[in-house]
């Protein structure tokens, strides 16, 4: 659904209304990212103990006056960077942006939470709720007012409409306590001062390289080349996010619980390596299959108009692997509760890519060069991740897997150049399928019998 809806979006909004919705998710992701995720990350740590005891419900109390904030800074920010003219097209950017970091931050809080806690069906449900119903509000909004608000209101509608839906649930299952009535501490000083705080400074700074460096190509290159560049790295981005939300998903509750005990040093240098070998030779073959089939994955998921980002479909494989390898790393600074490691990749990769592409916009290139700049920082931030967590958590490769993955993954993207240019949909669809099949069965074979994926699946999340 998640794909449909990019498909829908690029029918209904022109290059420049995407570019423009571009910043606004934007400013969204700057308040998830700096503001938000520290926290978030807090409660996931610890969503397992506080449910045992009695306390989780209690202590989300007084997380809600901290999203309102946010929020309300979310709101004033949209105003000043909205593309609008009148005032009243500026009052309503500002609302939307209001609304979806709310919706959006409670949707990502308790939807996740469910699944974390064992409710698995339960977040399945509320999360397709939340994307059909994000979807068909769009386009009713878009069709009554053609721009970048009318659909980034629709998706907060169907963000609040997933809220509900995980809130009852989780209140319904909730195990009564004398502490479930009062507001509880969410946070200590302590915690804020070590864990949230320099976590805040590296997602900042990841913000920078993943949506940051909109402002500046906006202003280089405008609004109408921004659309192209941000629709082929959401094509890519979301082929990845829907590989990245099924790991998180099933595995993520299951490591979460593993490391809940982070004194227990060998057990969580287990759970590290465990997840990493299960996850990373997948990723290596999904990024060749991404790349051999984004020719066909642009003409079935994009409208006509934004056929022409192709270059940045592929570029946007080669960001988005190293950007979820390094969220796979970034796992043994949380769980150490040493977040503020994260900060030196993060700032490797947004400063490389953002002086890059200002010296591409100086010099007048061409976007594309921007392109390569992310991909630049990309790997910038993954080489010293990989060697900053790798200091933290001795986690043990599988080399053997990772190998066959790496292979696989070149084998498929040195042969896009070989790969029938088709028009018609059928072609389409049958060509995708083939490049599909052999790529399942290897991943398939990698996670077959795997004594890490094995190891991960034999956790009871829920205490009896």
């Amino acid at each position: 659904m998640a794909l449909i809806t990019l498909r829908a979006v690029t029918t209904f909004l022109t290059p420049e209304q995407y570019g423009e919705l571009a910043l606004l998710i934007a400013v969204q992701m700057f308040c998830g990212l700096f503001l938000i995720n520290p926290v978030g990350q807090h409660i996931n740590l610890h969503t397992h103990a506080w449910w045992d005891e009695g306390s989780l419900m209690a202590r989300l109390k007084s997380y809600r006056y901290y999203v309102l904030a946010v929020s309300l800074l979310g709101g004033a920010v949209g105003f000043y960077i909205s593309k609008q003219h009148s005032a009243e097209q500026l009052f309503w950017a500002a609302a939307a942006v209001f609304a979806m970091v709310a919706a959006g931050t409670w949707n990502a809080t308790l939807i996740p939470m469910l699944n974390m806690l064992g409710f698995r069906a339960a977040s399945v449900l509320w999360s397709i709720v939340t994307v059909a119903i994000g979807l068909i509000s769009s386009i009713l909004l878009v069709r009554w007012s053609p721009s970048a608000t009318a659909w980034f209101s629709g998706q907060a509608i169907g963000m609040a409409a997933g809220v509900l839906g995980a809130k009852y649930v989780l209140r319904r299952h909730a195990i009564p306590s004398k502490s479930s009535r009062i507001a509880l501490s969410l946070l200590d000083r302590h915690t804020v001062l070590t864990y949230c705080m320099p976590l805040a400074l590296a997602t900042g700074l990841m913000w920078l390289q993943l949506s940051g460096y909109r402002f500046v190509i906006e202003g280089y290159w405008g609004l109408s080349q921004l659309g192209f560049l941000a629709v082929g790295l959401q094509l890519a981005g979301q082929i990845w996010s829907l590989a990245e939300s099924l790991a998180m998903q099933f595995l993520y509750p299951l490591f979460y619980r593993r490391v809940s005990a982070h004194e227990k040093h060998a057990e969580v240098r287990l759970a590290v390596s465990d997840l990493l070998n299960t996850l990373v030779p997948v990723y290596f073959v999904l990024a060749g299959l991404t790349i051999l089939s984004a020719p066909y994955l642009l003409k079935l998921l994009v409208a006509p108009q934004f056929w022409g980002a192709l270059d940045f479909v592929m570029l946007g494989t080669g960001i988005e692997l190293c950007r979820v390898l390094g969220n796979l790393l970034s796992n043994a600074a949380h769980v150490r509760r040493k977040t503020k490691s994260l900060a030196l990749p993060y700032a490797a990769g947004s400063m490389t890519a953002l002086a890059l592409i200002y010296f591409a916009g100086a010099r007048q290139m061409e976007i594309s060069w921007a392109g390569a700049a992310l991909m630049a920082g990309a790997i910038a931030m993954f080489i010293i991740m990989l060697i900053s967590m790798y200091r933290q958590v001795r986690f043990c490769l599988d080399v053997g897997r990772c190998f066959v993955g790496v292979v696989v993954m070149l084998a498929m993207a040195s042969l896009v150049i070989w790969m029938p240019k088709v028009s018609g949909l059928g072609a389409t669809l049958g060509l995708l399928m083939l490049a599909a099949a052999p790529a399942g069965i290897v991943a398939s074979a990698l996670l077959w019998k795997n004594p890490a994926t094995l190891r991960l699946l034999n956790v009871q999340l829920r205490k009896n």
